[in-house]
This record gives C-alpha cells, structure tokens and sequence, in this order.
C-alpha cells in the first residue's frame, strides 16, 4: 500500500503505526494502490459527554416536553370525546372506542360516565393518564430543563406497589376494589413515570445527536489534495 507523503504532512496531528490506525478516514481504492485521506483526529466518546452541556440538555428536553405535553393532552381529550359523540354520531363515537380498545377492557361497570355513557377506558388507565399529565405538568418545577436525573428505582417500586395490590387483588378476585380506589392508585403511578420517560428518551436524543456530530468532519476541514508526485511506501 502506498499513502501520499504530503497527506501527512499536512496533517499534523495525525499517528500512523504499522499495525494500527487512530483515526480511520474514507478510503479511495484504485486496483491495489489504496491512497488514504485522513481527517480530523477522533474525539473520544464519553457516556456523560452529553449531560455536561447544559445547553445541548436544554435543547433536547425543551421540544420532547412540548411534543409530550400535547401528546398527552390530545390523549386524554380523546378519551372524554368517545362518549360525547355517542348523541350526536354514534359512529364516530364506536370508532374512539376502538382506538382505545386495545389498551383497556373497557368494562362499563369499572368505567366512570360522561354525559351518561362510559369513557372510552376503565378508572385505572384514566388515573394513569391524568397522572401522567399531572406530572408532566410538575416536571420542570423539580427537574427544570438544565439537567437529566433519574429517581431512584425504589422511588419507583415503592410507588409501584399500591396500583400493584390493587390490580392483583382484582385479578384474583380477593378483592374488588370501586373506582375511586383504582383511579386513585392509577393516578399516582402515572404522576412518576413523567420523571422516568423525560430523562430517558432525553439521554437517547443527546446520544444520538452526540454520534452524529462525532462521525461528521469539523465545519472548517477541507480535504486536502492528493499528491501523485509524491509517494511513501507504507508497509
């Protein structure tokens, strides 16, 4: 193989030993002659690279809570709007009822009534979402957008455990526990995973954008010329 003299001159920064290479760039192959254009040196990738940053952290918190915060609200809408059609177009309204049939058993007598018909979920799955919402809505007060923390897992089983009991008291049929006590339990599960769902899907955006800036040449850096002239045998 035969690498351009002049490449790497220019490149100063740049090491080459004989069985290794630091910082790989786009190869062009011409037959058995391979001339190779280095970049810039790789920087180094660190787990908590992204968090030190509490701009870029700013960045990628900021629109997830806006795009959640609607989500969240346009969901739980939904659910009031099922029952609202049922007077004025039962066909829209059967339609709402099957977008949540797959995530609720939707069982009249574990539903509350709106207007006189049952939402499109059960009490539980109500609770969940309004928790959710509401804890959404808490979210920057304690967290802010500067910074991604997790609580801690016994944060999370601990208050796993009312909502827990209730549903496996109910799957079993050793107690069968009113609506008020399933909204209740739903309500303050769904008010934590706000604090789990934010910092998580925060941390996989700023990877991503961290690996994506990584693997793109500086804004300045322009290919340097490949001298024909010129050439080291490299073994």
């Amino acid at each position: 193989m035969r690498l351009s003299h002049n490449v790497l001159k220019d490149q100063p920064g740049c090491q080459i030993e004989k069985k290794r290479w630091q910082s790989p760039g786009p190869f062009l192959v011409t037959g058995k002659r391979q001339r190779v254009r280095i970049g810039t040196p790789a920087r180094p990738m660190s787990d908590h690279a992204p968090a030190s940053s509490a701009a870029a952290v700013r960045k990628a918190v900021v629109p997830l809570f806006a795009v959640t915060l609607v989500g969240a609200l346009a969901w739980l809408s939904t659910i009031f709007l099922a029952p609202y059609l049922m007077r004025r177009d039962p066909g829209a309204a059967n339609f709402v009822y099957g977008l949540f049939s797959p995530f609720c058993h939707q069982i009249p007598g574990r539903c509350l009534t709106f207007q006189g018909h049952p939402l499109a979920v059960c009490g539980r799955c109500l609770g969940i979402y309004a928790g959710f919402l509401a804890g959404l809505l808490i979210y920057p007060f304690v967290r802010g957008f500067s910074q991604i923390a997790l609580p801690s897992g016994r944060f999370f089983l601990a208050l796993s455990i009312p909502i827990g009991l209730d549903f496996a008291g109910g799957l079993s049929g050793i107690v069968a526990s009113p609506i008020g006590v399933r909204f209740a339990t739903g309500v303050l599960w769904g008010g934590i995973l706000p604090f789990y769902f934010m910092p998580g899907v925060s941390e996989l955006l700023l990877r991503r954008a961290s690996r994506k800036g990584l693997s793109s040449p500086s804004p300045g850096w322009k290919s340097p010329p490949l001298d024909n002239s010129r050439e080291k045998n490299v073994e």
